[in-house]
C-alpha cells in the first residue's frame, strides 16, 4: 500500500545521488529494496513530489530568472540578459529570454571573425519550445558560443526580438556576415536588425 508520500520520502536520497533517475528506474530500485509491488503511476507522482522538494517546483523556476539576472548583472557588468513577459488575465507570463556574457561579447568584438551563425533547436521535456543560439568563429575556425535564448516558436516577432538583443550586445560592426538556414521569420529579422550585413 505504498502511497505517493511514501515513495517521495524514499526517493529523495536516490534522487540526490542521481537526479536524472526516471520513474521506471526508481520503481525498480524501490521494489528491489523493499520487496513490494508499487503502481507505476504512484511512483511517477511520488518522484515528482520528491523532485519538487529537492529542486523546487517547475513553475517557480521562471520567478528565479529575475534573481539570476540581478546576480549576473552584479557579478559580470556589461552582460546582456533580457526577460520578456506578457500579461494575460492579470497574470504575468514568461514569454522569451536572451543571454550574452560580457566576456563572450568582448571575445567576439576583439578576437573573432565578423561572422555569426544563427539557428534554433526544439527543446523536449516539460517546456517544449525553442532554444535560439548565436555562434561565431574564432581565429582557429573553432565555434565560439556568443548568445542563446528561449522563445515559444520561430516567428518573425521572436526572431526580431532575439536579433535586437544580439545587436544590443555586440554593437555596430562595419563588416558582418550572418549565416542562417533561412527559417521562418529569421531572414526578415536579420535584414531588419542588421541591414548592412552580408
Amino acid at each position: 500500500m505504498a502511497s505517493q508520500a511514501w515513495v517521495a520520502e524514499r526517493a529523495i536520497p536516490l534522487l540526490k545521488k542521481k537526479p536524472s533517475m526516471g520513474p521506471k528506474a526508481l520503481q525498480e530500485a524501490l521494489q528491489d529494496k523493499y520487496k513490494i509491488q508499487i503502481n507505476y503511476q504512484i511512483v511517477v507522482y511520488g518522484r515528482q513530489r520528491a523532485a519538487d522538494k529537492l529542486f523546487g517546483k517547475w513553475d517557480d523556476s521562471f520567478d528565479w530568472l529575475y534573481r539570476f539576472k540581478a546576480e549576473v548583472e552584479m557579478r559580470s557588468p556589461g552582460s546582456i540578459l533580457e526577460i520578456d513577459t506578457e500579461t494575460m488575465e492579470d497574470k504575468v507570463h514568461f514569454k522569451r529570454f536572451f543571454y550574452c556574457f560580457k566576456a563572450a561579447i568582448d571575445g567576439f568584438r576583439y578576437d573573432c571573425r565578423p561572422y555569426i551563425s544563427i539557428d534554433s533547436t526544439t527543446l523536449n521535456g516539460l517546456w517544449n519550445e525553442h532554444l535560439p543560439v548565436a555562434q561565431a568563429l574564432d581565429g582557429h575556425n573553432w565555434m565560439y558560443p556568443l548568445a542563446f535564448g528561449f522563445f515559444d516558436s520561430e516567428t518573425k516577432e521572436n526572431w526580431t526580438w532575439f536579433m535586437e538583443q544580439l545587436s544590443k550586445a555586440i554593437g555596430p560592426m562595419d563588416k558582418l556576415v550572418v549565416c542562417t538556414d533561412a527559417c521562418k521569420g529569421l531572414e526578415v529579422a536579420v535584414a531588419k536588425v542588421f541591414p548592412n550585413c552580408e
